[in-house]
Formats: structure tokens, C-alpha cells, sequence
């Protein structure tokens, strides 16, 4: 995500959907996939963010087909998420913020720029199937809060708190880069064979001078850390 859209209701602004209908192993729900952004008034601070390279396959092979829910480990039960915590990455955030949908199907998005925000639509994250936590990559003027997602690489570690005073740990298996013209959204919110997984979301690729937004999507795979 990336610089100036119009404002919405509640100080957040609304950005264009890029797939609507997903299945979750808790029943079928609506949401919208990408966290894309609105056409901006200047270029971004970061002039283009580089990634890593753009497979168009999506997680390893092994993962496109969920695992069968005798390897899962345990869930957690419903609890909003509180707080977000990527060493790797330097990404210490306190009070999420929730995103929903528009009435016109285009999902919300943080105003705040250093804030990420969890769709609150779907599973909170340790629920069974695949949360999501988005937020931007950049402003005009500064790199935003997953401005270094795309560093992210399998084994990294992901931490949620949630208000039930748990943390919630996950254990990143893939990161990839699609078009958003070519987001596979059956990939991304589809089933995880029982599991609870974490999908967090910004914007990367090429930035187009055209329409004033990047091309692409970095999504970050993870899976919810066995019982230590």
C-alpha cells in the first residue's frame, strides 16, 4: 500500500478490492484480498520498492495442497489481535486496527501509515485458517510500516498478541510477490487444512507513474509455531 487515497468513515481510507468470494474452513466469507491503493498525488518516498523476485508460483509446492489436520498444531480460540512483533524485520506495533469492508466491496486500509490492521471479517490470528494483517509499505514522504516485508524469508518468526493475554506465533514458510492483476486469491484465503495460519500483505513491485500505485503484492505465508 502506498501514499494518498480518499478518507472514509472512522479516519480510514478505502482502497480497491482485488477479489471478493473466499472459502475458510469456518464457513464461506467475504473479503477483499490485496490491500491496494488509491491513485496517489506523488510518487512515494521510496521511488519504488524492490522485493524479492516474482516467482508467480506461489508458496513452495508441498504447501498448495494443506496438509491433513492430524499434523496441524493446536488452535486458539476467537481473540482480537493487540499487538504485532517482526524482529527480523524491526516491526514492533501496538494497537492494531481493524479493516473492513466498504459497501461498495473495496476494503479499508490504516490511515496511519506506521499502523497495520487486521480484517476483521475473517479469523483473528490463531484461529483456524487464514488471518490477515496488512499495512502500508510506504507515504510520500517515509517508508511505512512493512516498508521490509519482503526480507521476510522461511523460519522467521511472527509474533500476535491477542486481548486474551496469549501470543499467538507463527513460523513464516513462504514469501511471494504476485501482479495484483494476477493475485491468486484461492491461494492466499483458501483452506489451510484445519491449521492457523497468518497472511500479512503490503504493496511492492514497480511503482506505476501512470496510475500512481505499485504493481504488485508481497504476501507473507505463515503457519501458526508448535507448542514449545
Amino acid at each position: 500500500m502506498s501514499s494518498e487515497g480518499p478518507r472514509t468513515r472512522e479516519g480510514r481510507r478505502r482502497v480497491p478490492a482485488v477479489a471478493l468470494a473466499v472459502a475458510a474452513t469456518v464457513g464461506a466469507l467475504l473479503i477483499a484480498s490485496a490491500l491496494t491503493p488509491g491513485r496517489d498525488s506523488a510518487p512515494p518516498a521510496s521511488d519504488g520498492v524492490q522485493t524479492q523476485r516474482s516467482t508467480g508460483e506461489g508458496p513452495q509446492a508441498e504447501r498448495t495442497s494443506p496438509p491433513r489436520p492430524e499434523t496441524r498444531t493446536r488452535v486458539f480460540p476467537y481473540s482480537e489481535p493487540v499487538g504485532l512483533e517482526i524482529e527480523t524485520i524491526g516491526v514492533d506495533v501496538d494497537g492494531l486496527v481493524r479493516l473492513g469492508l466498504e459497501e461498495d466491496g473495496e476494503i479499508e486500509a490504516p490511515e496511519d501509515y506506521d499502523a497495520a490492521g487486521w480484517y476483521e471479517h475473517g479469523p483473528t490470528p490463531g484461529q483456524a485458517g487464514p488471518a490477515v494483517i496488512g499495512g502500508h509499505v510506504d507515504s510520500r514522504t517515509a517508508p511505512a510500516v512493512f516498508h521490509r516485508l519482503g526480507e521476510l524469508r522461511p523460519g522467521d518468526v511472527v509474533r500476535v498478541e491477542r486481548t486474551d493475554e496469549t501470543t499467538a506465533t507463527f513460523t513464516v514458510y513462504a514469501v511471494e510477490q504476485y501482479p495484483k492483476n494476477g493475485f491468486p486469491t484461492d491461494r492466499v484465503y483458501g483452506p489451510t487444512g484445519g491449521g492457523a495460519e497468518l497472511r500479512l500483505i503490503t504493496c511492492s513491485g514497480r511503482f506505476d507513474e501512470a496510475t500512481r500505485s505499485y504493481q504488485s503484492n508481497t504476501v507473507v505465508y505463515a503457519e501458526l509455531a508448535p507448542e514449545s
